[in-house]
């Protein structure tokens, strides 16, 4: 067996990929270095054109649904910055994990066949609702934590 891996690995394959052994071809090795870098380069600029563009969505979503505005009105009604990202934070997070507890609720209704549909829907939207306020205030205690400690190393 191990004749056999070797008489594979080294006396026939080696024969084969030149590509690979850059003392035997330079030429083919630069070539396959650069054909290699403009992939990865490619694959880069494509991930980077992606996360823009969910990024713009993801503005576009929270303009729509009118998260960014109540947050700038109760900021501008409270006189304070602070309460106007608690509220995005709070709405955003209550948003998001409804949605996903909802889908999760039907998935493992589906699943394990527990009750109708619409009992799925509403333990997933009250299930979300709970998890999002606490995900919202951890999210928005992180933030400003984070804040906090960047204005304090940046001050010095």
């Amino acid at each position: 067996m191990q004749e056999l891996l070797y008489t594979l690995l080294f006396r026939q394959l080696s024969d084969h990929f030149y590509l690979i052994d850059s003392f035997r071809n330079d030429d083919n090795f630069i070539a396959t270095l650069l054909l290699i870098g403009s992939l990865v380069f490619l694959a880069l600029a494509v991930i980077s054109i992606l996360l823009g563009l969910l990024f713009i969505v993801t503005i576009i979503l929270l303009i729509s649904a009118g998260i960014i505005s109540t947050s700038v009105i109760v900021g501008l009604q409270q006189r304070s910055i602070t309460k106007g990202f608690k509220t995005l934070f709070l709405s955003s997070a209550i948003l998001g994990s409804s949605i996903v507890s909802v889908i999760f609720c039907i998935f493992l209704n589906a699943v394990y066949d527990w009750s109708s549909n619409n009992m799925a829907i509403l333990i997933g939207l009250v299930l979300g609702i709970i998890l999002g306020t606490g995900l919202g205030l951890l999210a928005f205690k992180a933030m400003a934590g984070l804040i906090r400690f960047l204005m304090s190393k940046y001050r010095k």
